[in-house]
């Protein structure tokens, strides 16, 4: 009997994430991706340890550890003076899991090269899913080919991580377009500078907000600017005018202006908001921006997908055992039903901190007050529920 064998559109961060968790457990892979070449657009992210312990499991700790940067916690500023609102110390040589700062394309890559390294994961670049057939033993996927050529693959699902414009989620009926938000993100990487107490920086204006943090063991630094804007452009980045952004900045903070103005090659991201999908059709399951997008206000869509990976993979797997290729709608299903309310949650909560964050006066005044009053302690509090994440 041949070994089971799944497929999944999208070779990112959630796609390779679902390859590995299955290919560990000893069930085949083919990943999908229509881009002609493996990579990952973006600056840098946060992996923190709710998604931090997925990664870990797959035996990545010491690849992670060359390209990471452990955070000592996170300080929040005001934008106009640098004032400091709130600091969360953190020690990360205490935390059984560390708060990870790194570069995308370096989580990417990580993955990719443990994905390349598994016998029964076969990686597919240039092909575009265009039709999906759900059959009673499984799924079968026509893709464009190279050339104009079509193709076909079968698998016993379909997991769609194709991100925001996700085809998978249309081809399953829900065509519900991604909605602006009025804002975009500016992101670059500047020098690194040299600290004892690597974290993550906060700074908060009216209708704006700026975070940044060491990536790439230190040698550079993650600059992201969130500001408003009447303009949207669908896909993926465009290069951005650093006169538009001296001039936005102009108001911040002399080492805000100075830690913007060192860094080079800004990218630009509209931001797109999307209601949740249904995580589950018969065979295809949804996970990461292809379910539930998540706004970059609490540095939680990386680590959703691969929370996402983590437990569809574990349901797959004992279904697998249990009941065969029998087992794997009501896996998915399973999936799902898990799935959902925590992915609201985290989607509810980015949305909540956006508000927050770009707050103008007299509003700002109100917010600048609570946080000194929640002090480190009480933030910590507020989001147990999403750091203290376990699979089963």
């Amino acid at each position: 009997m041949s070994a089971p064998h799944f497929l999944i559109a999208g070779a990112g961060i959630g796609g390779l994430t679902m390859a590995l968790s299955l290919a560990r457990r000893g069930i085949s892979v083919t990943v999908i991706e229509k881009r002609t070449g493996f990579g990952e657009l973006g600056a840098g992210l946060q992996i923190s340890p709710n998604s931090g312990r997925v990664l870990d499991g797959l035996d990545l700790t010491l690849p992670l550890k060359r390209v990471s940067v452990s955070s000592h916690g996170l300080i929040i500023r005001r934008w106009a003076d640098g004032r400091e609102l709130l600091e969360m110390p953190s020690d990360p040589a205490r935390l059984p899991t560390p708060f990870r700062m790194l570069k995308r394309n370096d989580l990417h890559t990580v993955l990719l090269d443990a994905a390349r390294s598994m016998p029964n994961i076969r990686l597919v670049v240039g092909r575009g899913v265009q039709e999906i057939t759900q059959e009673e033993d499984g799924v079968s996927t026509t893709l464009t080919g190279q050339n104009g050529q079509w193709e076909s693959f079968h698998g016993l699902g379909l997991i769609g991580a194709d991100g925001l414009w996700s085809r998978v989620r249309d081809l399953t009926g829900d065509t519900s377009p991604p909605l602006f938000t009025g804002y975009e993100a500016w992101r670059a990487l500047a020098p690194g500078t040299k600290t004892d107490k690597p974290r993550v920086n906060l700074h908060l204006g009216a209708g704006r907000h700026t975070v940044h943090y060491p990536v790439a063991a230190g040698r550079e630094t993650n600059v992201v600017v969130v500001r408003q804007t009447k303009d949207a452009r669908e896909g993926w980045s465009r290069d951005g005018d650093v006169a538009v952004l001296t001039d936005h900045v102009a108001g911040g903070s002399q080492a805000l202006r100075e830690l913007i103005a060192s860094a080079r090659d800004w990218q630009v991201w509209s931001l797109f908001d999307r209601r949740p999908a249904a995580m589950a059709k018969g065979r295809i399951a949804l996970l990461g921006d292809a379910a539930h997008p998540v706004l970059p206000f609490l540095a939680q869509g990386a680590s959703l997908a691969i929370e996402d990976a983590a437990v569809l993979a574990r349901l797959l797997a004992n279904a697998l055992e249990t009941d065969g290729g029998r087992g794997v709608p009501a896996a998915m299903a399973a999936y799902a039903t898990a799935r959902a309310a925590r992915a609201a949650r985290v989607q509810d909560a980015s949305r909540s901190n956006g508000r927050t964050y770009h707050l103008g006066w007299p509003w700002s005044i109100g917010r600048d007050l609570a946080l000194r009053r929640l002090g480190p302690d009480g933030l910590r509090a507020r989001y147990g529920w999403l750091y203290d994440w376990h699979d089963e």
